[in-house]
This record gives C-alpha cells, structure tokens and sequence, in this order.
C-alpha cells in the first residue's frame, strides 16, 4: 500500500542511476511523480527502462552540466517540484595524515559542492513557482575520523 501522492510532482533524483537514488527514484514512481534521475554513468542509466522516467547524464561536480540538465528537466517537464540530492561517494579509508589530497577533493567535490550547485540552480525555480522540497542524503562517514 502506498500512501504517498505525489501526483503531478516533477522530481530530480542526483546518483539516481543505482542504489538508494533508484530505489527512491521508483518508490516516487509508484507515488504519481514525473522523476529524472541525473546521474554521470551513462552505461547505468541506459538500463533504465521506467515510465515516467527522464534519464539525464549530468555531473553534479560542474555547475554548466547541472545547469544544463536543469535546463532540459524544465524544458521536458516544466517544473521542479522536488530535488533529492543523492549523489555522492564515501572515498577511500585512510588516515588523515596519509589521505590523498586528490581522493580528498573528489569526495569534497561531489558530496559538498554537488549538493550546493545543485540547489544553486534549482531553488530559483522552487522559488519562482512558490514551492519546492530539497532532500539532502548523507551518510554515517561523517562521524568517522
């Protein structure tokens, strides 16, 4: 039984391709909602075969890609009413003081500034259209050091 309506809702679903991001993706499915999943695996989201399903190969790592897969979400739904930041990544385990500094930027890029582009470009429109929801997945790797 599904007690979540989310009729005529139009939602993006970051990291969407696999994992939590698909399972959310199809439970907001079953829920009514229109869903384009951004995801940068283009070989994952070609598997994809879902109804009310927009794929999008965005990187949420470089504000022009999501920019540009906002841009095309509004001009195939025309609206974002729900964005779910999912995407991200754990990294390696090091020590601090032997972790790499590139390993260390990758993280930062796609699980801090992935979430910030994002809701840089969409709540302009949230705002706009006077509603919007923002769900911020993270994870327990934050209290590990």
């Amino acid at each position: 039984m599904n007690s979540i309506d989310l009729k005529d809702r139009c939602a993006i679903v970051t990291g969407g391709a696999q994992g939590f991001g698909l399972a959310i993706v199809k439970r907001f499915i079953e829920s009514g909602a229109k869903v384009i999943i951004w995801d940068k695996d283009e070989e994952i989201l070609n598997q994809i075969d879902l109804e009310n399903c927009i794929k999008l190969i965005v990187d949420v790592t470089s504000f022009d890609s999501v920019s540009q897969g906002l841009k095309s979400g509004l001009d195939k739904l025309g609206k974002i009413d729900i964005l779910v930041n999912n995407a991200g990544i754990a990294g390696p385990s090091f020590k601090t003081w032997n972790y790499p500094n590139d390993e260390w930027q990758k993280v930062i890029d796609i699980d801090l500034t992935g979430v910030f582009y994002c809701c840089k470009a969409v709540v302009p429109h949230m705002r706009k259209q006077n509603y919007g929801r923002i769900i911020n997945i993270s994870s327990i790797a934050g209290k590990e050091g």
